[in-house]
C-alpha cells in the first residue's frame, strides 16, 4: 500500500543529475520530465552519493540529531539560548519545537531521496540485473536506516515507500504502528544483505556487511535476541574489519578499518560537520556540553586507565567539552554511523539477554566485552567479576555508554533497558517519546499525536 508524507507534498522534487561528480542539483518536479532523470549507472551512483549528503545536514548527523540523543538523557546539555535546543536538553519537547519539524523534514527528505533511486531504477541502461538491484539496495538500505532513527525517536511513523512524481498521487496517511515499522526496515535490509555487494575498506558507502550489522542493531532493539547475536558474528568472523589499536585512531583516521559504515564530510560545496565547534568555546554558536555527572564518571574510568577519556572529552576553562570531533577549523570530522566495536557489544548483550538473569556460563559474553575494555585500557573481566547475566548486563550499559559516547547511542540504549524513565516525573514519563511535530498534524489530520502531549 502507497503511504506518503507532507513533506512529499510541500517539497516534491526530483533529482535531477547536473555536471558536478559530487553533486545532485534538485529541481522542481514541473521543470524536468520525471521519465529518464537517471537513466546511467553514473547518474545512479550520483543520486546514491545524494542520499547520503542529505544525511549530513545540521538537522539531522551533522549536528542536532545525532547530539539529541546524548542531551536527551544523561550525557550532554545544551549551553546557548536557542529555546529548540534547551527544550530537548531540558526534555521537555513541545511539539511545536521547530528544530523538531526541521529534523523530521529533512529525515523524510532524505527517504525521499532514496525512494526516487528505487522509482528510476528499471530505467537505467546497459546494467547487468545484479548491479540494478545493487542500487536498488543500497537505496532501499539507507531508507531503513533513516526509518530505524525515526522509529527510536517518535515512534510509529507514516511509511513512505513511493516517490511522488506529482501531487495528485498525494495520499494523506496515518502512522504505522511500531511492529510495522519495524517490519518494513527489516525487510528492506533483508534485501539490501541480499544483494549489496561486499568491498572491504569502502565504509562511505553500505556494502553487504553494512547491512548484515544494522541488522544485528534493529534486531537488538526490537528485542529479538537470537537474530541479533546471529548477525554481529557474521560480521565479526567475516574478517573484514579490525578493531583500531588506538581509540584515537577512530576518529583521528578517516575511512579505518573498523568502520563498517562512516558518513563522511569533506567540506566542500557546504559539506560541513558543526559536530567540533558545537563544543567548541573558542568558536561561535549554540555549545553541547557534558553534564557534571557524566564528565566525573568517565575521569573516573579514565584514572582507571580508560584512553576513551582523553580521547573522547576534555575538562577546560571550567568548560567539560566534547573533543572525540575535534576538526573546528575545518568543519569536516566524520560520523561513524555504525563500526565493529558495537558488533562484539552488541553479541554480547543479545546473547547475556537470552540467557535470563541467572548465573553467567557463556563465557563468549565476557570474551566480547573484553575485546572492547582492553582496547580502551582497561583491565580485562573474569567470570568471578561477572557471575551473572545481570551483572553482565549492566557492565555493557557502562562500556556502551563511555565506547560510544556522542555516537548517538545513549538515548536508544535506556530505551532498550528499560531505564529511560528514570529520566523524568512520574507524571511526564510519556516523554519518554518524542512528540509528532504539531505542524504535521496541522497539515494532515490522519496524523495522530503521541499520547501525553
Amino acid at each position: 500500500m502507497k503511504r506518503y508524507n507532507i513533506y512529499n507534498y510541500l517539497v516534491v522534487l526530483l533529482l535531477f543529475i547536473g555536471v558536478s561528480c559530487d553533486t545532485l542539483e534538485q529541481e522542481p518536479v514541473n521543470q524536468i520530465e520525471v521519465e529518464g532523470a537517471i537513466t546511467t549507472n553514473r547518474n545512479a551512483q550520483l543520486a546514491l552519493a545524494g542520499i547520503y549528503d542529505a544525511m549530513q545536514s545540521t538537522n539531522y548527523y551533522g549536528l542536532r540529531y545525532l547530539y539529541y540523543q546524548d542531551a536527551y538523557t544523561d550525557n550532554l546539555a545544551h549551553a546557548g539560548t536557542f529555546t529548540t535546543d534547551q527544550e530537548v536538553s531540558s526534555r521537555r519537547i513541545n511539539p511545536s519545537n521547530l528544530q523538531i519539524r526541521s529534523t523530521w523534514q529533512t529525515m523524510y527528505s532524505v527517504i525521499r531521496n532514496a525512494n526516487f533511486v528505487i522509482f528510476s531504477a528499471p530505467d537505467i541502461e546497459n546494467i547487468s540485473d545484479a548491479q540494478r538491484l545493487a542500487i536498488i539496495a543500497e537505496a532501499r538500505f539507507m531508507r531503513s536506516y533513516v526509518y530505524f532513527d525515526m522509529l527510536r525517536v517518535f515512534g510509529g511513523v507514516p511509511l513512505i515507500s513511493d516517490f511522488i512524481a506529482d501531487t495528485e498521487s498525494l495520499d494523506f496517511s496515518p502512522r504505522a504502528s511500531v511492529q510495522e515499522v519495524y517490519q518494513f526496515i527489516i525487510d528492506d535490509l533483508t534485501f539490501a544483505e541480499t544483494n549489496l555487494g561486499n568491498t572491504a575498506n569502502a565504509p562511505f558507502r553500505a556494502r553487504r556487511f553494512a547491512a548484515t550489522a544494522l541488522l544485528a542493531r534493529v534486531y537488538l532493539q526490537q528485542g529479538n535476541n537470537a537474530l541479533a547475536a546471529q548477525k554481529a558474528s557474521e560480521v565479526i568472523s567475516s574478517g573484514t574489519y579490525a578493531l583500531q589499536s588506538a581509540y584515537s585512531d577512530i576518529f583521528r583516521i578517516k575511512g579505518n578499518n573498523e568502520m563498517i559504515l562512516e558518513l563522511n564530510f569533506t567540506n566542500v560545496d557546504g559539506d560541513q560537520s558543526l559536530l567540533a565547534i558545537s563544543s567548541d568555546p573558542a568558536t561561535g554558536g549554540q555549545k553541547f556540553y557534558l553534564r557534571t555527572d557524566f564528565f566525573n564518571l568517565f575521569q573516573a574510568s579514565g584514572n582507571s586507565g580508560d584512553s576513551r577519556f582523553a580521547a573522547s572529552v576534555l575538562s577546560a576553562s571550567s568548560r567539560l567539552r566534547v573533543v572525540k570531533y575535534f576538526r573546528s577549523a575545518t568543519n569536516d570530522d566524520n560520523v561513524p554511523l555504525i563500526r565493529l566495536a558495537e558488533m562484539y557489544l552488541i553479541r554480547a548483550e543479545a546473547n547475556a539477554r537470552a540467557a535470563g538473569t541467572g548465573v553467567l556460563t557463556n563465557v563468549q559474553i565476557i570474551d566480547d566485552i573484553n575485546m572492547i575494555r582492553s582496547r580502551a585500557g582497561l583491565p580485562s573481566l573474569l567470570l568471578l567479576d561477572l557471575p551473572t547475566n545481570a551483572a553482565a548486563l549492566t557492565e555493557i550499559l557502562q562500556q556502551r555508554r563511555l565506547e560510544f559516547a556522542f555516537e548517538g547511542h545513549r538515548y536508544t540504549d535506556l530505551q532498550r533497558y528499560g531505564l529511560v524513565g528514570t529520566l523524568f516525573p512520574a507524571n511526564e514519563q510519556f516523554r519518554v517519546i518524542w512528540p509528532i511535530p504539531l505542524q504535521e498534524i496541522e497539515v494532515n489530520q490522519l496524523l495522530e499525536q503521541n499520547p501525553g502531549y
